[in-house]
């Protein structure tokens, strides 16, 4: 089969290799559709870190990494594999735990302290012909959802998982700060889960058009000061929940004029503050006299290890799926360009790392087939 192997920081190849043989808990996948996260460009680019695990997985020349966000069906199972069947269509909802912490033998595999990304660890990427993987960060696809979107499923899994955490109640009052893919999410979910009004921040007109197609109210931060802003709409008080859904290195958490910085100021008093996007900085100025005398709750997702449960009937995984195959929530605008094969990897990366260069608001994907 053919792959994509990373040799080192902005150097890859794809090459010809063995097709896996699924172990007894696995299923072999054959990719249909793939695109990279912007924390794996900035992996691959060098402007990010990268685990140990991957480290070593490069360094040895086995470099199958990356590609964590994909579509697949399943074209053999192993011998204990019960849940899922030669045919059936899936997409990495999740992550893998490791089994054997405190975490994972008491039944919080989400909170594995040793759980790792497909594709940056122990497991290969999806970045090839060929996956063999574990059922546990798998998701059925229903059939009305295409392999375009199913690719691009995983961030709304996250999304879903956020707002599930943020106890969003029938008429509050919601803002994101950033309203990319994932804010967009946060602000669609947010509506359905019953938010009276929902803002999105943002300094792209095409971003804020985009959410207010969505029924959102658009707020371009590069015209007006989107604080006073949303103290203004909400009559001074602020909106009860706010997700800072911008990622990057940011210096300041309490004041400036960073997203995170934004968001904590602009939440009323007693509201609650989600964190989304993935901040880089090494060090964030963060003042908790601040926070404690407006009694902000602060919400960091307790499903980002792993498949967010939602209840004892479902979870993020598989309902991000359903709520895109019901078209109660659309994730089509951000599966971004298509390119045609393995060998437009380094075309797939240029792309995702540049969108607004390329008029796209979703990363690039490739088309494997």
């Amino acid at each position: 089969m053919k792959a994509v192997i990373t040799h080192g920081i902005g150097d890859a190849s794809v090459e010809e290799i063995e097709r896996p043989t699924p172990d007894d808990d696995e299923v072999l996948l054959e990719i249909s559709q793939f695109q990279l996260s912007i924390t794996e460009v900035w992996m691959y680019q060098g402007k990010l870190s990268i685990s140990a695990a991957l480290r070593e997985r490069i360094e040895r020349g086995d470099g199958r990494a990356f590609g964590h966000e994909f579509c697949g069906t399943v074209v053999e199972t192993g011998a204990d594999v019960a849940e899922l069947a030669v045919g059936d269509r899936v997409y990495g909802a999740g992550k893998l735990s490791c089994g054997s912490c405190p975490y994972c033998t008491n039944g919080w595999n989400v909170l594995c302290e040793r759980s790792e990304t497909i594709g940056l660890g122990e497991y290969p990427g999806a970045a090839a012909e060929y996956l063999a993987i574990p059922t546990e960060p798998l998701c059925a696809v229903p059939d009305a959802v295409s392999d375009r979107e199913a690719a691009a499923l995983q961030p709304l899994a996250d999304a879903l998982g956020r707002v599930h955490d943020a106890d969003i109640y029938t008429g509050d009052v919601v803002a994101v700060i950033g309203a990319g893919v994932m804010g967009n999410q946060c602000g669609q979910l947010a509506q359905y889960f019953g938010a009276a009004e929902t803002f999105a921040v943002d300094i792209d007109p095409e971003k804020l058009r985009l959410a207010e197609r969505f029924g959102m109210t658009g707020i371009d931060a590069s015209e007006t000061d989107p604080v006073e802003a949303l103290r203004e709409r909400t009559d001074g008080v602020g909106p009860d929940v706010v997700f800072s859904a911008v990622g990057g290195d940011q210096g300041h958490a309490t004041d400036g004029d960073d997203p995170i910085a934004q968001a904590i100021r602009a939440v009323r008093k007693g509201g609650t503050f989600v964190q989304v996007g993935i901040v880089t900085a090494e060090e964030m100025r963060f003042d908790p006299t601040t926070m404690r005398k407006r009694g902000v709750t602060v919400v960091n997702p307790t499903g980002h290890r792993g498949i967010h449960p939602t209840g004892p009937n479902n979870d993020a995984g598989e309902y991000a799926a359903e709520l895109v195959a019901s078209d109660r929530v659309s994730i089509d605008q951000f599966a971004g360009i298509e390119l045609d094969g393995l060998d437009a990897f380094e075309e797939l990366v240029e792309i995702t790392a540049n969108k607004a260069e390329y008029d796209t608001l979703g990363p690039a994907q490739i088309s494997v087939r």
